[in-house]
């Protein structure tokens, strides 16, 4: 008799990248899915319209992860916000509670998409966890091979990733340097995007994916509303009297001792676009605050003692 394959629930999920080497565990999954578009035919005399299946189509695959990923992975993703932008391929691997690997979706000749960094806060006691969507050349779905995973590496990445919290970074701007400005400064999450171009090549079945431009976001920074002095005379200088001024500035994610360095986003060309102050309501609770938008024209992401 065929073997029976019962139903599972997904008890853990991997990302490996370069021949089945696994760079972290994944907390959801989205995309990935199998599509073509059926193409109408007319054949002959016949009021009948046939259909055959187009080329096929893989929807982009979207991860949310730990900030506790291998070096291998922080690569790739230094890579693309560096404007490098590299292939890669690799699998999503599903396990059950039994530790079982159970599927696997293997991709070829994936670009990043979009790189979402986290929302950060110190009043938060959330982890830190990065988005990621993967836009792949083809795809393919295939049975688990049954083996077990190593519990030892799921026990590490657990320890590890509990360094990474919300709450844990320091955020400064070379304009305030020197002051407590920022001391206290919420930052709204934010995601990097690369346009991905889809390629068909004459008869070839699967579409090649090209390199477009890299989109940086606007970074939305708030803080008490008794720090806003010096903000608005940067918003009167380069906004209101058209003064050209731009700063630079770091995002430092932090262990829980405040001076072990995880990871830093350096921020280049960062300018001043908005000034929004907190609605006043009469009994309210809490400090009144103020939304800062920025934009920003480059971002390098330097390694630290986090993604080693």
């Amino acid at each position: 008799m065929p073997e029976r394959k019962a139903a599972y629930f997904g008890g853990r999920f991997t990302l490996e990248l370069d021949d089945k080497k696994p760079v972290g565990f994944v907390t959801s999954i989205d995309g990935g899915h199998f599509k073509a578009d059926p193409v109408p035919s007319l054949v002959g005399s016949t009021n009948v319209i046939t259909r055959y299946a187009g080329k096929p189509k893989y929807d982009d695959i979207t991860i949310t992860c730990g900030m506790a990923m291998s070096p291998a992975f922080w690569k790739w993703v230094k890579a693309s916000l560096d404007n490098k932008p590299e292939r890669r391929s690799g699998a999503i691997v599903g396990y059950d509670f039994n530790n079982k690997e159970r599927t696997r979706r293997t991709f070829k000749n994936a670009l990043i998409a979009e790189v979402g960094f986290p929302a950060l806060d110190a009043a938060s006691k959330a982890g830190a966890l990065l988005t990621i969507k993967i836009t792949p050349e083809t795809l393919e779905y295939a049975d688990g091979d049954n083996s077990t995973l190593k519990m030892d590496q799921a026990l590490n990445e657990a320890v590890k990733q509990k360094r990474w919290l919300a709450s844990n970074f320091k955020f400064g701007l070379e304009k305030f340097k020197g002051d407590d400005t920022l001391r206290n400064a919420k930052i709204e999450a934010f995601t990097v995007k690369q346009n991905i171009i889809n390629n068909p090549v004459g008869p070839e079945r699967d579409s090649r994916k090209e390199v477009g431009r890299l989109e940086l976001p606007s970074l939305q920074v708030s803080f008490a509303e008794t720090q806003m002095k010096g903000w608005a005379a940067w918003f009167d200088k380069a906004v209101v009297k058209g003064s050209y001024e731009q700063t630079t500035g770091a995002i430092s994610y932090l262990a829980s001792d405040y001076a072990t360095e995880l990871m830093r986003l350096d921020l280049q060309n960062v300018g001043l676009s908005a000034l929004e102050i907190e609605k006043y309501e009469a009994g309210k609770e809490g400090i009144a605050r103020v939304k800062a938008t920025l934009w920003i024209e480059s971002i390098t992401l330097n390694p630290g003692k986090g993604t080693a």
